[in-house]
């Protein structure tokens, strides 16, 4: 047991039937003993991504923001566009 933090908290959720043959399929193509090992697994994974990329994930948002801002540009320079055309037609 050294190396290995004790497992002492539970939760539980429900899961629709889909929900539970899924996992039962993917939790032995995943090499896991069970679906609590599976689970256990991808959760850790999510921590450890999400503990370790905080700043990539802020700057990504800080990109898509200012990608936001550009295409909101693009937009209103087009519906100008588009009204001078309509307003010369009528």
């Amino acid at each position: 047991m050294q190396g290995q933090l004790r497992k002492n908290r539970t939760i539980s959720l429900r899961l629709s039937e889909h929900e539970f043959e899924a996992l039962k399929s993917l939790y032995v193509a995943h090499g896991a003993r069970s679906i609590s090992d599976f689970v256990r697994s991808a959760m850790n994974r999510i921590i450890s991504e999400n503990s370790h990329d905080s700043r990539p994930l802020e700057l990504k948002v800080q990109e898509m923001d200012g990608k936001l801002t550009i295409l909101d540009g693009e937009v209103a320079r087009l519906t100008r566009l588009l009204k001078g055309r309509y307003d010369q037609e009528n």
